[in-house]
């Protein structure tokens, strides 16, 4: 009985299949544009930020490295938070760990989305070989109708495992580009935030140093 029922559902054929496969190749295309597009509206430009930023530091000026760190990116909005910390008065530990805190709720940020692109990029070679399966599944059922000595039935068979085998060609098609942005997507991020710990720990390292004595002091 329980046979018969799922021989009856893999009857209905492999088209559903390819249009499961064509709906995820749409979401797949949508995510690697949306984070495409975050990612170059949140670039760092490092070589303007990183030396206005020291120069402006080893002034102790915070007000002017607050005014260069202005704007959404991951480095900025981490670094941000400690010299808004360290302006209130704030020591280099309570600095660090506001900045670590910070670090995490950008990567989240940054990584939002990866996941399903993943996820998609894994599965789908297996979503369209199970619409291949189907498709034999179908071909052979007809196949047995027809009688194997039909040279009609034998020609039919044949068409409907090239149909099928396509189904498995459409998902590795939608594969590819997922895993291949997915990969991009997860070294920029950890790039990004390796930049971001460097730069916080060389102001840490800065918050250590004494103050210079101004001239004219004894």
């Amino acid at each position: 009985m329980l046979s018969q029922r799922l021989l009856e559902f893999s009857l209905v054929g492999a088209e559903w299949v390819l249009w499961v496969i064509v709906g995820l190749s749409v979401i797949s295309l949508m995510m690697i544009g949306d984070r495409l597009f975050f990612y170059a509206r949140t670039r760092e430009r490092l070589g303007e930020l990183e030396p206005r930023l020291r120069e402006a530091l080893v002034r102790r000026d915070y007000a002017a490295a607050h005014t260069v760190l202005a704007g959404d990116s991951l480095i900025r909005n981490v670094l941000r938070a400690g010299i808004d910390l360290i302006r209130t008065g704030h020591g280099p530990e309570a600095v660090e760990q506001v900045m670590l805190s910070a670090l995490v709720k950008e990567r989240i940020r940054y990584d939002r989305r990866l996941t399903a692109l993943a996820t998609i990029g894994n599965n789908a070679p297996f979503v369209g070989l199970f619409g291949t399966v189907l498709g034999i599944i179908e071909a052979f059922h007809a196949l047995g109708q027809m009688g194997a000595a039909s040279g009609s039935a034998n020609s039919f068979v044949m068409g409907a495992i090239g149909e099928a085998l396509i189904a498995t060609a459409a998902g590795i098609v939608v594969a590819i580009p997922a895993v291949a942005a997915y990969n991009f997507a997860k070294g920029h991020v950890v790039g990004r935030a390796k930049q971001a710990e460097a730069l916080m720990r060389s102001m840490l390292a800065g918050l250590g140093r004494p103050v210079a004595p101004a001239s004219g002091q004894g």
